[in-house]
């Protein structure tokens, strides 16, 4: 996470902080900001130029939306596709918002009727496509009215390094000549280092403060399986997702055809989606979507840019996406609400000579060798033996500080070993090439390879050459990617994506042991995670949800969002009072639809049998992050009473996995019965504890105790200390 240093805070901004505080209770429902929000909107609220860097789900959206409501003018939003717009103009209106869209869309009477409010000051946001707000007569327009804030969505299109380069929103950086004194806010969920500074550079914000969130999406599981029988992999994936709303990737138009016709066939409401298609059946079929009645997109990557729907289970890529870049953003659709989703890539090396072939047609040549390093990380990705998510993040720059949990690797791990002597050779191999290529290179160097290459660059004199030709070419590669993933390399870009030690690599020096993965073939079915809720209420508020956006016209995620409808069927709400307090409940949603979804909630609570009184338990203190959905699912299994061992069964993870879990609850501050599970030795690890030296380290005090203990049940003991007050 990164951010320059906040403005100070004037008493005319912290009065403008309150507001912004009420208006995202009483406007949006939500009792408190997420994390780095609130310096975004006290920085956009000073006038500071802002540049974003937050997540699919992260909460970008309220980071200009609350600014343009508090700051006096309209807020100009800046939006690449025009099917966006309607839908979260919907969601505004929808919460008492002033929004309007102006697009091609609209009949020439609704346009000059959007205008006429923009005039007369009767606009919080207007949303607009770039090449209408840089016309010369709209340019005019706005020079005649009070503006709050450019706002510049998906703002990788600035950048020729971005994955999704548009030459309109090159031209942005006008609007900094036009209206100088106007604060602008560009937000992106993707986007590389080359990528922001282009950002920066051409929205001409030299001074921008920038704001970079993690890019973690702990609620999304990622999956990565060998591509054999595509079809029977994708109707075998979706027996675990019935009835819920997906998308699936596809490269080409014809397999999007061919696959949403063999989708329908097995019974499922899919629908494709590509540029092919007539204008007005994209539109009817994205609606469909939108509103429930199809369940799964088959599209090309035309599809999804502008979809505003938080409820998207599971993203699959039947095809490998040109980049990580590409990969993160497409499934970063899915959960967008923060509850459980999944993102199934099928990968074959098939894929990658396709990709490749593409990018050979690229008339450019330094953005075809750009191009060339984001796939080569693409299959990187694909093909790691370590935690995916660390893969992934480390991408963008940002270290996990262990494995998620939450990954086909984690969940399923494969067998590892001690490839020290590896890494020294290709740390040696490295270092005498210089540091000057890439990972094919410095595979053909150490197995001997005696091409032309290798022969003309005088590296078959290299101490290294052909030192490790015991073992394959693609075990070689998986060494030094799984090298580059841990973090003893790096790629650079710049200089064709060459193998550069970091300083973590003297460790290997040091002869510290370097634990890499064997590859494998097999990929195990993992367990899908549950909900928790009263699934019997959930369906009747669901079905509440649906007749009221029939009859108001709308989306259902807009009247509540599925999270809102699970806080309902976990917490049933029977006042309005306690139903104002659910997260998303809206002042203007609560008066409009309160008492009809209390009606069910009451009429529901009254059906059931009274629950018998739980055992007191201590109340913990909370010292973590909220519990995710993995964490909760492990929580529920615990409650239910089954044991770590069970628990690790069911779900298919290690025992490890499950205590990690425990120590995560337990900070988070939720009941888990550790004196029972240490037994007969809880005391006496509590005394030792207690005498333990206070300026010893964690590792000296687990290694002073009388009873071994493993590192995840050392760090459950510390977390328990700490939540019941002791630490």
């Amino acid at each position: 996470m990164e951010a320059k240093a906040r403005v100070s805070v004037s008493p005319y901004i912290a009065e403008q902080m309150e507001r912004a505080r009420r208006v995202l209770k009483e406007v949006f429902g939500f009792e408190s900001f997420r994390p780095m929000q609130e310096q975004v909107i006290e920085a956009v609220l000073a006038g500071q130029d802002v540049l974003l860097l937050m997540p699919t789900g992260g909460g970008k959206s309220l980071c200009y939306q609350i600014p343009s409501i508090v700051r006096e003018g309209v807020g100009v939003v800046v939006s690449p596709l025009i099917s966006l717009m309607k839908d979260q103009v919907d969601a505004l209106v929808a919460n008492g918002v002033r929004a309007a869209y102006y697009n091609s869309t609209l009949k020439a009477a609704q346009a000059r009727e959007v205008i006429a409010r923009l005039q007369a000051g009767d606009l919080d946001l207007l949303y607009i496509a770039p090449e209408r707000l840089l016309t010369k007569k709209f340019i005019e327009i706005l020079k005649g009215v009070k503006i709050a804030l450019f706002a510049v969505d998906e703002a990788h299109c600035v950048s020729q390094w971005g994955h999704d380069f548009r030459p309109d929103y090159a031209e942005l950086g006008r609007l900094r000549e036009e209206f100088p004194d106007v604060p602008m806010i560009a937000l992106t969920a993707t986007a590389d280092e080359h990528t922001r500074r282009d950002i920066v550079e051409r929205l001409r914000m030299p001074d921008a403060q920038w704001f970079v969130a993690s890019f973690d999406r702990p609620n999304i599981r990622y999956l990565v399986s060998e591509k054999r029988q595509p079809l029977t992999q994708i109707l075998q994936f979706l027996e675990g997702w019935k009835g819920a709303s997906g998308i699936i990737y596809c490269m080409s138009k014809k397999r999007v055809d061919e696959l949403a016709v063999n989708l329908q066939r097995h019974g499922i409401a899919a629908a494709p989606y590509h540029a092919g298609m007539p204008a007005r059946v994209r539109e009817r079929v994205q609606d469909d979507f939108l509103r429930d009645r199809v369940k799964v997109m088959v599209a090309t990557i035309a599809f999804g840019m502008g979809v505003d729907k938080p409820n998207i289970r599971f993203v699959i890529h039947h095809d490998l996406p040109k980049s990580i870049e590409s990969y993160y953003q497409e499934t970063g659709r899915a959960g967008r609400d923060g509850l459980e989703a999944e993102a199934l890539l099928l990968y074959g090396p098939s894929d990658v000579n396709l990709v490749r072939r593409l990018i050979d047609n690229v008339e450019n040549p330094e953005q075809r060798r750009v191009e060339i390093h984001k796939l080569n990380a693409m299959v990187g990705f694909a093909e790691a033996l370590t935690c995916r998510r660390r893969v992934l993040l480390g991408y963008f720059g940002e270290e996990l500080e262990q494995d998620c949990g939450n990954c086909d690797i984690c969940l399923d791990p494969p067998e590892t070993y001690d490839a020290r002597e590896y890494a020294e050779l290709a740390l040696a191999c490295v270092e005498e090439l210089g540091g000057r290529y890439g990972i094919g290179y410095v595979v053909d160097v150490l197995r001997g390879a005696n091409t032309a290459l290798v022969r003309e660059r005088g590296h078959t004199e290299a101490k290294t050459f052909g030192a490790g030709k015991d073992i394959s070419a693609d075990e070689w590669t998986s060494i030094l990617r799984q090298l580059v993933h841990r973090g003893y390399f790096l790629q650079d870009i710049a200089e064709r994506g060459a193998l550069k030690p970091t300083r973590k690599a003297e460790r290997i020096r040091a002869g510290e042991p370097v634990i890499l993965a064997r590859h494998r073939h097999r990929i195990r079915r993992l367990a899908r995670l549950t909900a928790q809720r009263d699934e019997a209420l959930y369906a009747k508020l669901d079905e509440l949800r649906h007749k009221i956006a029939d009859e108001e016209d709308l989306a259902p995620h807009i009247v509540f969002s599925d999270v809102a409808l699970t806080e309902m069927s976990q917490k049933k709400p029977t006042t309005l009072e306690e139903l104002g307090k659910i997260s998303g409940v809206s002042k203007v949603k609560l008066a409009t639809y309160g008492e009809r979804f209390l009606a069910v909630i009451r009429e529901h609570v009254a059906e059931q049998p009274e629950e018998p009184a739980s055992d007191e338990v201590p109340q913990l203190i909370a010292k973590g992050p909220p519990a995710n959905e993995v964490q909760l699912f492990t929580y529920q299994l615990y409650k239910q009473g089954k044991t770590p061992d069970e628990i690790a069964e069911i779900q298919g993870v290690s025992r490890e996995t499950v205590i990690r879990h425990f120590v995560s609850l337990v900070r988070a501050g939720h009941y888990i019965d550790v004196p029972a599970y240490f037994g007969e030795n809880y005391q006496t690890l509590m005394t030792e504890m207690d005498e333990a030296d206070p300026y010893a380290s964690l590792v000296e005090i687990k290694n002073g105790l009388s009873v071994p203990l493993t590192n995840e049940e050392f760090r459950l003991l510390v977390a328990w200390r700490e939540a019941i007050g002791i630490a």
